[in-house]
């Protein structure tokens, strides 16, 4: 089984899945990880942080669409990462990238705890 977790420390799953710094890589076979390989993020959202944070600082009222000038934005490019995969651990996921996971090969599912090594455990 091969599952991928989004992380920014390698240490944590991380809260954002879209602006993960990378992603983690776990090839598991008979309860054991057999190799992690990390593969940067290359979604084109990382602008969109450094944006946001202007925005709520001087922009009270602010009207979100306009941040996103051609209406909803996709996290398609993702699908690219996450190839031959079996499982996606994420720990919260929008409505733009559920759209997205539900189109790609693979399950996804939502974990309520933040320690990579702990959410392992429920797979070794």
């Amino acid at each position: 089984m091969k599952i991928a977790i989004p992380t920014n420390d390698r240490i944590s799953i991380a809260k954002r899945t879209g602006r993960a710094s990378e992603f983690a890589f776990y090839t598991i076979e008979n309860r054991e990880i057999k190799s992690v390989i990390y593969k940067k993020n290359t979604h084109s959202h990382n602008n969109h942080d450094r944006n946001e944070g202007h925005h709520h600082g001087e922009h009270e009222e602010h009207d979100h669409s306009e941040h996103h000038e051609h209406g909803e934005h996709s996290h398609d490019d993702l699908l690219e990462i996450l190839t031959d995969i079996d499982l996606i651990l994420v720990r919260a996921v929008g409505k733009y990238m559920r759209k997205t996971l539900k189109k790609g090969d693979f399950e996804y599912k939502l974990v309520k705890i933040d320690p990579i090594s702990e959410i392992l455990k429920d797979y070794l």
